[in-house]
């Protein structure tokens, strides 16, 4: 009786530890890459690799373009940079970790400014859209 017990719990145990590692088993894991599969290259756009080097330059001759004539066409929402003829950068970092968002449609780049950072901040959130050169 004592054999046939054991028998029994040892058949049991061992259903057991089939039947759990059939629950989390899966051809490949999703965190290891397959050796037959060559990793994905994806190259992540930055400001510099869609402006070019001098990319800074740019941006900031276009958006203080921009903000010119926003305020010839509308003199009430005055632009900080242009009223006080100090440089976009004064205001506003312009680098590796600017956030910006890529019109692909378009070919353009479009940046947005908090408000209050370069007008007044009852004018809400400024944004620059930015042609690729």
């Amino acid at each position: 009786m004592k054999v046939l017990h054991r028998t029994a719990s040892l058949l049991l145990l061992a259903c057991l530890l089939l039947t759990l590692s059939a629950c989390g088993s899966s051809d490949t894991p999703s965190d290891v890459e397959s050796p037959d599969s060559a990793p994905e290259e994806t190259q992540e756009e930055t400001l510099e690799t869609l402006c070019g080097e001098d990319y800074v330059t740019y941006i900031v001759d276009t958006i203080t373009m921009q903000m010119e004539n926003r305020m010839e066409k509308t003199p009430e929402v005055v632009f900080f940079p242009i009223e006080e003829d100090a440089p976009l950068t004064d205001y506003v970092t312009i680098d590796a970790s600017t956030p910006f968002t890529l019109d692909e449609e378009d070919g353009s780049i479009t940046l947005t400014f908090d408000a209050g950072m370069v007008t007044d901040a009852e004018n809400g959130a400024q944004s620059f859209r930015i042609p690729l050169p």
